[in-house]
């Protein structure tokens, strides 16, 4: 099944970013069939035994067997129960699974991360795909949210004053500002992102500059694109830090002390992906010494965060509980990926959303 590897970073490349269709801007339910990278293949000539791990509704189920009269869908509690003959898994398989499953091909994980997969993935001949960049667009909306917030005064003022039912000034040790022309540095330039950046750069004027572990085409809204090398000289140019890159072995506590030394003491950091890309002893130095004027975070180490974590005594810091993704559509937006890709399978054609396995994303 060699036609089953498709780079997600190529597929994106080829429809373009600045107009072109991608799973983002695709209406929720819209079938993915008219985004091609070849020709259809014939029909297959065998039942296909696909397990999923995920509760699908009876009509999401129903959209899924539509796709091919050689579907055989069965919904299981957990992993352990996927039955021996699965040929597809639609959510996670654990080690033993991947072991006792000897015609797995392919994996649909219902989620983007990948960094808690088991080893054993990395070396099974079975394509893993994720749901990366189909999370992209609402979780762009958190980031910008927590960065508002904090450029606003809502988290340091509005908000607690509204709870006092108090109305009150800007206190003056609270600075507001906009982001016009103000410099956003980002790393990962995957959905979440490519997303956040389009949006802060056409909505807000804000100069984007960003790095990326893979080549890729610089999008119209990018200033600068370059390879992580780059990050410590980028750093010092940023009015705010974003983090929007997976969680691999290169990555972890890849904010750290040198990094937050770098930024500038009028600066903001924003974390939307994974906590543990962030040295957080670091964070809270430079949150409390002022060396950075504030931080948005939606995820942490760990989750939960402990209500005695030092992380809740730091100034100019808003948390979220890594709800970033969650919105009403979102599992229509999942489900129309899966749908698309099980169309694929079928046809012999390549998948999208493709994890490199030994680089975790």
């Amino acid at each position: 099944m060699d036609n089953l590897r498709f780079s997600r970073r190529n597929f994106i490349s080829a429809v373009g970013l600045t107009g072109a269709a991608t799973v983002a801007n695709l209406s929720p339910l819209q079938s993915l069939a008219g985004i091609h990278d070849e020709k259809e293949n014939r029909a297959p000539d065998r039942i296909i035994k696909m397990v999923s791990t995920i509760n699908l509704s009876a009509k999401e189920q129903e959209k899924i067997r539509s796709v091919s009269k050689n579907v055989d869908l069965q919904i299981v509690d957990n992993a352990s129960a996927i039955t021996d003959d699965a040929e597809v898994v639609i959510g996670d398989v654990d080690a033993a699974t991947l072991r006792r499953l000897k015609n797995l091909k392919w994996v649909q994980v219902w989620h983007a991360g990948v960094e808690n997969m088991p080893k054993e993935m990395i070396t099974h001949p079975a394509v893993l795909t994720n749901m990366q960049r189909v999370l992209g667009p609402v979780i762009a909306e958190t980031a910008i949210g927590l960065l508002l917030s904090l450029t606003r005064g809502l988290i340091q003022t509005s908000v607690p004053n509204f709870y006092r039912k108090k109305w009150a000034g800007v206190p003056d040790d609270v600075v507001l500002e906009d982001l016009y022309h103000k410099t956003i540095a980002i790393v990962g330039m995957g959905g979440i992102g490519s997303e956040t950046a389009r949006r802060l750069h056409y909505g807000f004027d804000m100069r984007v500059i960003a790095t990326d572990a893979k080549p890729m085409h610089k999008p119209d809204f990018v200033d600068e694109l370059h390879d992580p090398s780059w990050l410590m000289e980028m750093v010092p140019q940023a009015d705010v830090l974003m983090s929007a890159a997976p969680l691999t072995s290169l990555t972890k506590e890849m904010f750290n002390t040198e990094v937050f030394s770098k930024m500038k003491r009028s600066s903001y950091f924003i974390n939307v992906t994974r906590g543990g890309l962030v040295q957080q002893s670091a964070l809270i130095d430079a949150l409390k010494n002022k060396k950075i004027r504030g931080a948005g975070l939606d995820v942490a180490t760990p989750e939960p965060l402990p209500a005695d974590h030092e992380l809740w005594t730091c100034p100019n810091l808003v948390i979220t509980p890594h709800n970033s993704s969650v919105a009403e559509v979102r599992n229509q937006r999942m489900l129309a990926l899966a749908v698309e890709n099980v169309r694929r399978y079928t046809l012999g054609m390549t998948l999208m959303n493709v994890v490199d396995k030994e680089k975790g994303y």
